[in-house]
């Protein structure tokens, strides 16, 4: 598993948000894939951007993923399944934040979640 960080130094509030899709994005990627993680600034706006390159998310059900209990694929049923909180954990936190967080992914071909917040100033 390789994780690439590129980090221009705009905090984000919400480290609960960057470890829960880091570990999505580890969680369900293919063996020996590849996660990217982005921090940035767009305007007034810090911009967090996780990508991985393993099996994607169905089309039918990128509108619930960010749903309480809500697993896409209920073939992961093992040990490290999860309880389908994680994801509804993270939009309550960036709504709170007054943010936005999009999911976009391809069949076979990965997934990407955007994080958008206000950027707060560093030490906040």
């Amino acid at each position: 598993m390789v994780v690439a960080v590129e980090d221009d130094g705009a905090p984000v509030p919400g480290e609960k948000v960057v470890s829960n899709l880091v570990a999505n994005a580890i969680l369900h990627n293919r063996r020996g894939g590849e996660v990217r993680v982005a921090l940035g600034r767009d305007g007034d706006s810090a911009l967090l951007v996780v990508a991985d390159n393993g099996p994607g998310i169905p089309p039918a059900d990128l509108p619930r993923v960010f749903e309480r209990f809500y697993r896409a694929d209920t073939a992961r049923s093992g040990a490290n399944a999860g309880t389908g909180l994680g994801l509804a954990i993270s939009k309550a936190i960036v709504d709170a934040h007054a943010g936005t967080i999009a999911v976009s992914a391809a069949s076979g071909a990965g997934t990407v979640f955007t994080v958008r917040i206000p950027a707060c100033e560093s030490g906040s």
